[in-house]
């Protein structure tokens, strides 16, 4: 794909200027922090009911020396799926139930990275996930043949900082169970109008459909910098159209900073 050819280059040619930059007192990560999330998304599906998702994650980032970056994050998750028409029994009839299906997702992802707060950010993860199934009838995935899936996926993301402006993409490559490989092309760009507060524009090209959304992120300064809110929507333009909406709290252990502060000097 021309587009992750060129995030490629781009994530090259940014990592030559960082070397040949000159050093900075301030390092990739100011000191050892977590960051406790909770989130919800309600999920429009054109042709099907909404479905809903509740989930959780951890993640843990530390400094190794000047320049570079540790983080690592566990995250669990649950949703609900129910079809949208009601489905006929073997004997033509009508039954008056609806299949439905829900699914636990454990998520797991260890992040290497290098940074300038004064540049940018150039970062290599590696994650795996286990979905599980339990349906009202027998199902399975037909990748795996049981009601699990495993996945593990790479990825490399670069972001260049800009005064109250961040720009950044990231190209993902995601393997399922006994399965094809998927490749994924993000790009976002982030203002901070005022340094707690961050709005978010961003596309991918997942499953060859194109998504595009805004993500509102704020830390209140009444509650102390130590809490965030997070608020997004997303649209999919693909054969199926998907609209979700998403709300999301943080919560950050000890460290107590502004959220542009946070981006650059702690995540």
């Amino acid at each position: 794909m021309t587009s992750n050819r060129l995030l490629v280059t781009v994530s090259l040619l940014a990592a030559s200027v960082w070397i040949g930059a000159p050093a900075m007192a301030q390092r990739a990560v100011e000191t050892r922090n977590f960051e406790l999330s909770v989130n919800s998304n309600d999920n429009d599906t054109s042709g099907s009911t909404s479905t809903g998702t509740l989930g959780g994650s951890l993640r843990g980032t530390l400094p190794i020396g000047a320049f570079l970056g540790l983080s690592a994050t566990g995250g669990y998750s649950t949703s609900r799926v129910r079809t949208g028409d009601v489905l006929p029994l073997e004997d033509g009839t009508i039954s008056v139930t609806r299949p439905s299906c829900s699914f636990d997702n454990l998520d797991g992802e260890l992040s290497l990275f290098a940074r300038r707060p004064n540049l940018g950010r150039i970062g290599l993860s590696y994650g795996i996930g286990e979905l599980s199934s339990d349906c009202s009838v027998n199902s399975q995935f037909l990748l795996s043949g049981d009601d699990k899936l495993d996945t593990d996926r790479q990825r490399l993301d670069l972001e260049l900082y800009l005064s109250d402006f961040t720009i950044g993409g990231a190209y993902t490559q995601l393997n399922l169970d006994s399965g094809p490989e998927l490749e994924t092309t993000a790009f976002h760009a982030s203002w901070y109008p005022l340094d707690s507060l961050k709005i978010t524009l961003s596309g991918d090209d997942q499953y060859e459909d194109n998504t595009y959304g805004i993500r509102f992120e704020h830390q209140p300064e009444f509650l102390g910098d130590g809490f965030g809110v997070q608020l997004g929507y997303a649209k999919t333009d693909g054969d199926v159209d998907r609209q979700v909406i998403s709300v999301g709290l943080s919560y950050f252990f000890g460290t107590r900073v502004t959220l542009k502060d946070r981006d650059r000097l702690y995540r």
